[in-house]
């Protein structure tokens, strides 16, 4: 009975301090950018990560100030939307039952936020030159 006992506490602490939500959701999160305009270039803070309709994976933001998109196309005015983030449902789990250890990783790792749905449609308008 105390080998039981013994090896619940230490599964429990070691899930405790990994971080829950760094084990269930990660650092990166994946998105999907739409736009009118196929084939708009998507940049991830300054970063160029494909065209439009663009699926793939992304880091999370490391604090709260979320990430920026922009939309670059030939003929159209660039446009840029700052991404709001929440926090993973998971992050408050971890807190709750794992106290400090597991909800700092979550934090330093970025684990610990979300950006939106992951689904952004962000339609450009033609430029007048």
């Amino acid at each position: 009975m105390n080998k039981i006992l013994a090896r619940a506490v230490l599964g429990a602490a070691v899930l405790g301090a990994t971080g829950c939500a760094s084990i269930m959701s990660g650092k990166d999160q994946q998105i999907s950018v739409n736009s009118n305009v196929r084939g708009a270039t998507v940049l991830i803070n300054g970063a160029e990560v494909g065209k439009t309709p663009f699926i793939g994976k992304v880091s999370k933001p490391k604090g709260a100030e979320g990430n920026i998109i922009t939309l670059r196309a030939e003929g159209y005015e660039e446009k840029t939307v700052a991404v709001e983030t929440s926090i993973e449902p998971t992050f408050w789990v971890n807190l709750l039952s794992g106290g400090p250890f597991g909800s700092t990783t979550d934090y330093s790792s970025g684990a610990m936020y979300k950006l939106g749905d992951g689904n952004f449609n962000i339609d450009l308008t033609k430029s007048g030159k």
